[in-house]
């Protein structure tokens, strides 16, 4: 996922937060994440558009489920909402 690979290029702290719950970096950056950043895919109900939803995460174990987006475009736009929002809420999902 090349987004993936440079997120602080367009999300920056927002995506930061988002998927750790915190707005820095440990000393050696994504790679001293513990633990590690892992991003999984979020599967749904094959009478579901996974293009209507929002990426989750659990942030206590730097977990990132994303639908299939059927764009890298869409899931930018899903993740830059997502990071936005999600800033000052908590949903289980």
């Amino acid at each position: 996922m090349t987004m993936m690979r440079h997120p602080f290029k367009t999300y920056g702290i927002l995506f930061l937060q988002f998927v750790t719950g915190s707005p820095r970096l440990p000393v050696g950056g994504f790679r001293s994440l513990n633990p590690p950043l892992t991003t999984v895919r979020k599967t749904f109900e094959s009478t579901e558009n996974p293009d209507d939803f929002l990426p989750s995460v659990m942030t206590c174990v730097n977990y990132l489920k994303l639908p299939d987006y059927s764009s890298i475009e869409i899931m930018r736009e899903k993740l830059l909402i997502a990071a936005r929002e999600g800033q000052q809420s908590f949903h289980l999902s």
